[in-house]
């Protein structure tokens, strides 16, 4: 998983987190906050700045998850925002 914009680790849960298993937050300013959930393993540190495309975790079951994906939630202030909207055509990883 790559960092989606520029930003700071705000969360980095690498131990089951409820429901939500493996769990990534990363604060871009402005009031945008990314999520990831699910994931097999976490490679940043809160407070540890990040790049836009820098990898920082991988996908993976963890918490209440029948098989491997990547939850992916944004949020501006408290408004949810569907990702794929902002992201654009992602391309497909093997």
């Amino acid at each position: 998983i790559l960092a989606p914009a520029d930003g700071v680790v705000i969360l980095a849960a690498d131990h089951p987190f409820t429901l939500e298993g493996n769990l990534l937050m990363i604060d871009h300013g402005a009031g945008l906050n990314t999520a990831f959930l699910h994931l097999s393993r976490i490679d940043v540190r809160v407070g540890q700045h990040v790049s836009r495309g820098q990898p920082v975790a991988l996908s993976g079951m963890t918490g209440r998850a029948t098989g491997p994906h990547l939850h992916w939630s944004l949020k501006w202030r408290d408004a949810k925002i569907d990702p794929l909207l902002v992201a654009g055509p992602m391309p497909r990883s093997e």
